[in-house]
């Protein structure tokens, strides 16, 4: 929603702050628009003129959460110059990595992937809105891989940029979901400095 007065403004928060609530304790399945109208005190009308369906609810507190996590830490590429050698290249995916790593091991992140794996099956669009509303953490890296294979500091076939970032990803992507989904961590700790340099060194040898 765009040009919101503040009054709208409020009342939409209310009503994201009443279903992130009953989505976190409840499940996505658990939670009908009838109980958000009732947790936000306000009434059917007033929900549905904000969001037609419970989809649509979902949607736009999934993104709020991944903006909350993601917006104010992650690094601008205009604003990243661009690497010039194998040392800066390594200063720029290990400041990505440190990004990367404490948004996958917030708790609120953790849970409302928890509502996506657990309702998945039943609920297919929810896998589908996680992913359209994924942070622009991938694009960032796979944009950075492409620029870096044009000026010849990485070895990478055209075309290879997406699937390199996927390799780089993929262990912060395993140490959050491993801490934090499969053993069940309260708080979990994003992988630590020392191997996220390791990670990184690795990545950046193996690519230049």
């Amino acid at each position: 929603m765009i040009n919101l007065s503040p009054r709208e403004a409020a009342k939409r928060k209310q009503i994201l702050t009443a279903a992130r609530s009953l989505f976190l304790t409840r499940g996505y399945a658990g939670t009908s628009m009838d109980l958000v109208t009732s947790e936000a005190g306000i009434s059917k009308q007033t929900l549905y003129r904000y969001y037609s369906t419970k989809e649509a609810l979902f949607s736009d507190l999934l993104c709020q959460v991944i903006h909350e996590l993601t917006e104010e830490k992650q690094p601008s590429l205009a604003s990243m110059p661009l690497p010039e050698n194998r040392e800066q290249l390594y200063e720029t995916m290990l400041m990505m990595a440190r990004v990367i790593a404490v948004k996958l091991s917030d708790p609120l992140y953790l849970s409302i992937l928890r509502i996506v794996f657990a309702e998945s099956v039943r609920f297919p669009e929810l896998g589908e809105l996680l992913l359209e509303s994924f942070p622009k953490s991938t694009e960032v890296l796979t944009d950075l891989l492409k620029k870096c294979r044009e000026t010849g500091l990485v070895k990478l076939e055209d075309g290879d940029e997406e699937m390199s970032m996927r390799m780089f990803i993929g262990p912060l992507i395993g140490q959050a979901f491993l801490d934090g989904l499969i053993c069940g961590a309260s708080t979990p700790e994003p992988m630590p400095e020392k191997e996220l340099k390791r990670l990184c060194r690795i990545y950046v040898e193996s690519i230049t």
